[in-house]
Parts: C-alpha cells; structure tokens; sequence
C-alpha cells in the first residue's frame, strides 16, 4: 500500500495532516479536539458530547439549518461523535468541494454561538438517548466501567448523567469550550484526493481565527481501578448480560500489537477460544467475545457476552479458565498465525476507505505525534509471537479477579452462587446492586444468599 502523508503545524499550533489516496475522487476530512469526557470535572459529565451537539447549532453567520443543506450540496455527508479521549467533526465529499466544506467546520468550531434556545432542544435530545439506550450490552459496558475507574472521568458514560446535564448553562459550555477547543489540541486531516500544499493553505483559512490556550492544559491522570468487584443492575429480560474486565496496557503502549493478538485469539470471532468453547462445544451462549479496549492513559481486556440465568456461573468460570489455559498452556503455532494474517488482512482491506485513513492519521497523531505507516503496523503484528501473547495472558491471570457487571435478572441467590465461584480464583473485594445514577448497594458475599448493607471489606 503507497502511502503519502504530509504533516505541517499551523503559526497558531493547528497540526494539518493528508494522505493523498491516487485514483478517487473523494475526500475525508475530520477535525479531532483533543476533548472528551476524560477532560470533564465532576459537576461537567456529559458536557464533551453536549457541547459536540450545541457546535451544529449555528455561528454568528449560518443556523442549524444552513450548515445541514450546504454540505448536501457537495455531495456528502457531515457528522460527529465523541469519545472518551476526543471528539471528532467529520466530512466526506467530492474533491472540488473540499474547500468549501473546511470553510463550514472552520466556522462552526471557531464561530459558534452555542445559542441558548437550542440548549433545552439539545439537553433533551441527549437526555431521551440516554432513555432509551435499551441495549442491555451497552448498560453492562457502561456498568462496568463505572464499577472500574469509579473515581475518574474515564469511568463516566460519554453521553452524561441527567443531574449534570440538567445544571449545565451556556455560560458553563463556553468555559468548557474555552479550556479545550484550542489551537495546539486540534488536528485537521484529510485523505483521499488531496494535494497537501493546497489543503494546508485552505486550513489556515479556515482555523485562523481557533484561539490559543490561556493557560496550561490540566492533563488528566491515570486512573486507579477497582480491581476484584462485581456490580449487578436488575432487568426484566430473559437473559443475563455481562462484562468482565482485566488491566491492560494504555493506547500508547509498545506491547499493544501483541494484545491486539491475544483478545483476538481469546475471543475475536468464530474461530476463538471463547466462542469455540463456550458456544460451539458447550452450548452456554448466543454471543461472546472479547476486547482489547485502550485509552490515552488506562487500558482493559474486556470480555462480554449474555446467557442464560441457569448458565451464567459456568459461562463465567469457562471465561476465567480460558485465560488462565492461555497463560499455561503452549499456544497453537496455527491458530496464532490465523489471527496474526486475519488482522493484516482487516487492516489492508480496511485501508482502501479515505474515511478509515483519515481516522487513523488523526488518531496516530493524538497519541503518538506521528504517522504510523502500514507496513510498519504490518511488522508489528508479525513480530508478536506466541511467546508474547502468553505473557499478556499470564499478567491477565495473574491480576486477580476481574471486575465484573451484570444486567439482568439477577437475584441475590444467583449473585451468590457467583461470588462463591469466584472465591475459588481469587479474593472479592465486594458485590453489589446498583440502580441507575444511583451508588451501589454492597451485599455480603461471605455465605449463602446475600443480603443488603454488608461491605465485605469488614468481613
């Protein structure tokens, strides 16, 4: 794959990066803001996406409405998302209209009003996505990392809790907006059809105006996890939801490619030990599978997957002991190459997308100050031999209990008969109930069926 990336950094600090794509027509752009909810004070969750929703609304120029029709007229489509560690306004359109497009990301992220009468609009927008995020695999995801990094904005749902979106004023958005979207935390990229000289000049016209910051950025630390718990929300729904996860290297880490490698083999498809073992030999799951899942400063192996109620205790002990086999036991010299080849291939496939291109430039740039080549990602991966990967799974089985969150229908009895499983791979911190915004209820977990208000921790 030929690649032809170029990067400047603007007079104000706005690094501008393209890789120019032969034989297309179109162009992906994105503007990552180093922002996320990892950025967000304890009275601001939720404030990142908000304030993502609220850059749409209009500039001292265009309304909602007129940033919304100018982009179809190109042809393409404008959207954003926000993460944990950023936020990202993307464009994809046909070449001639690049100009234009930065022109109205330009001036919605420079020149937004952030309108107060959009603000109840777009709160309640967020607030009914929140309501109705249904998906008991989500809750469970969320669940876990609340129960994970409790203390730390990492912890927190990128769409926010209701208390803090109801507090939140304009006034507080634009000290948000003030503290983060700034010049030196942006970065401007492009893939597909695009001569670098032009884009960088059509960026500084566009961003001149991308203030620089007041004063040093507080950089967000590393959180400390709540390693060796289990957390348990109550649904009425036929099957039992769960996360577990285990620490792992940060995004940043040189021992990422080998993780990559490991949670494929673990739980990466069909071919995996978790699905092979869990589904297709036992019968205990529809869905399994496992995740790599890293950020700017923490990381997590994550297993996920929903069962029965009846199934849940063997389907949680089956997860414990195919990690711990993959720490012990030699791995299959085939099966490592398959995954190996298979993530190779997902790259190289994925790479003929300028919207994927555009997406890794802008990432590699956030974490690592440069860009990463593919043949250099290719190597990686091949360098990663089975001997590394035991040595990722051998730190996962050597960490001790993972923590665990459970949607479902949970019943102390059940709760119970889990927490006694996992006494037998390790100490458990705690267990307990836990209802939507609301602090845990810990249960015992010494014997029999649990019961309220008992902190193991005393036992």
């Amino acid at each position: 794959m030929t690649e032809h990336v170029e990067k400047t950094t603007l007079h104000n600090g706005v690094r501008v990066l393209s890789e120019r794509m032969e034989g297309i027509r179109s162009v992906s752009i994105g503007v990552l803001v180093n922002a996320g909810s990892k950025d967000e004070r304890a009275d601001e969750r939720g404030y990142a996406h908000l304030l993502e929703h609220m850059i749409f609304q209009g500039t001292g120029d265009r309304d909602a409405a007129a940033i919304a029709e100018m982009m179809a007229i190109g042809g393409g489509a404008m959207g954003a998302f926000t993460t944990r560690d950023y936020t990202v306004y993307h464009a994809t359109m046909l070449d001639e209209y690049l100009p234009f497009a930065l022109e109205v990301l330009g001036d919605m992220l420079c020149n937004s009003v952030i309108p107060a009468d959009a603000l109840d609009t777009q709160r309640s927008v967020i607030m009914n996505e929140i309501a109705g995020n249904e998906d008991p695999i989500r809750l469970a995801n969320d669940l876990l990392k609340m129960t994970l990094w409790p203390n730390h904005s990492l912890g927190f749902p990128t769409a926010g809790l209701e208390r803090t979106l109801d507090e939140a004023t304009r006034e507080s958005l634009l000290d948000f907006m003030r503290r983060r979207y700034v010049a030196d935390q942006l970065v401007v990229v492009a893939a597909g059809n695009v001569q670098h000289a032009d884009f960088v000049e059509q960026v500084g016209d566009s961003f001149w105006q991308m203030p620089e910051a007041e004063s040093e950025l507080h950089q967000p630390v590393s959180p400390e996890a709540n390693w060796g718990t289990i957390v348990a929300r109550q649904s009425n729904i036929s099957q039992v939801y769960f996360t577990m996860a285990w620490p792992a290297p940060n995004y940043t880490s040189l021992d990422r490619y080998g993780w990559h490698v490991f949670s494929n083999m673990l739980g990466g498809g069909t071919t995996s030990r978790l699905y092979r073992r869990l589904r297709e030999e036992r019968g205990l799951v529809y869905h399994v599978e496992a995740q790599y899942q890293a950020y700017g400063n923490a990381g997590a192996l994550v297993v996920e997957g929903g069962t029965r109620p009846q199934t849940l205790v063997p389907v949680l002990a089956g997860a414990l002991m195919e990690v711990m086999g993959m720490s012990m036991e030699p791995l299959d010299p085939d099966r490592h190459h398959q995954v190996v080849q298979s993530l190779i291939s997902q790259h190289l496939v994925s790479g003929d997308s300028a919207y994927v291109r555009m997406s890794r430039l802008a990432l590699q740039e956030l974490y690592f100050g440069e860009a990463v080549s593919s043949q250099q990602v290719i190597d990686d991966l091949r360098a990663q031999s089975p001997e590394a990967i035991q040595r990722a799974a051998a730190s996962v089985a050597g960490a001790g209990l993972p923590v665990i969150s459970l949607v479902g229908p949970v019943s102390q009895e059940l709760l119970a008969q889990v927490s006694a499983m996992l006494s037998d791979f390790g100490e458990l911190r705690s267990a307990s109930f836990v209802e939507e915004d609301k602090a845990p209820v810990p249960v015992s977990i010494s014997s029999g069926l649990l019961s309220p208000a008992i902190d193991t921790d005393s036992l």
